[in-house]
């Protein structure tokens, strides 16, 4: 059985809270997880929820946020 991949639309802005900016969340591609990236307001760096994230300090989550943030500020800027 082939694995199905989710759209990339699968991504939500949430809103900010005291520590975190930019905080999305996104669903897995190969399951039924999903993660929380967010940005930190005091040093900008940005964390994923993910297993890659949390052993590597890389993931393909946050690439992909950071490709489609521009578009939703936009978008956000348009709709305000």
């Amino acid at each position: 059985m082939a694995i199905q991949k989710r759209p990339s639309n699968d991504i939500q802005l949430l809103p900010d809270n005291q520590q975190y900016t930019n905080r999305f969340e996104v669903h897995s591609e190969t399951s039924d997880r999903v993660y929380t990236m967010a940005q930190r307001k005091s040093s900008g760096q940005w964390c994923c929820s993910c297993p890659g994230w949390i052993r590597h300090r890389h993931c393909k989550h946050i690439s992909a946020v950071k490709e489609v943030l521009p578009l939703m500020e936009k978008k956000r800027k348009r709709l305000a």
